[in-house]
């Protein structure tokens, strides 16, 4: 069991991660919206159905473990924030290879990390939340495998420009000046 101090640190990583979710959800529907790969658009639009579902469920175990938390506004958020402006620029352009560095790459091989460090048995709401977390960190795996063969398939000439946005992508995930 976990104290109060043990309850608002997990609710601002699950608040963390809702945020990342609704961010994924929005940039999946932007990316089925310019994708000319029908497959491919159908997998966005299937990712953003359920990055709204693991949204749902971040934002309950917030409101679960930190009920009177009105609004974490914490460091990551902010970064998460940055880090959505950026998508949002690439989709603008129409970039969706960066747009899949940065979503299916980056952000959602984040998520699965974080996902799979946390412990759901130092709380009293985890086993409700277990069969959850193994389906989200399956569902994150499969987002993060399709971003891997995506670029897997793409042309050699454009290494150098997927390097770039990856590096670009990554040090926006990573940053502590914030």
């Amino acid at each position: 069991m976990i104290g109060i101090d043990g309850s608002i640190r997990a609710a601002r990583v699950f608040h963390v991660l809702w945020h990342g979710e609704r961010i994924a959800h929005d940039v999946a529907v932007r990316q089925a919206a310019i994708c000319d790969n029908a497959k491919a658009g159908r997998f966005f639009t299937l990712q953003a159905s359920q990055e709204s579902i693991h949204a749902t469920v971040f934002h309950a175990a917030t409101a679960m473990l930190a009920p009177r938390a009105r609004m974490m506004l914490t460091n990551a958020v902010t970064a998460l924030d940055t880090y959505r402006r950026h998508l949002a620029h690439d989709l603008e352009r129409g970039h969706l290879v960066s747009t899949i560095i940065g979503l299916q790459i980056v952000l959602e091989g984040l998520g699965a990390l974080t996902l799979a460090h946390i412990n759901l048995a130092l709380s009293r709401y985890g086993a409700r939340f277990a069969p959850y977390k193994r389906l989200l960190e399956q569902q994150e795996d499969t987002h993060h495998a399709f971003g891997c063969r995506w670029l897997a398939h793409e042309d050699t000439a454009s290494i150098p420009r997927m390097a770039a946005d990856a590096r670009r992508y990554f040090e926006l995930a990573v940053r502590r000046d914030r």
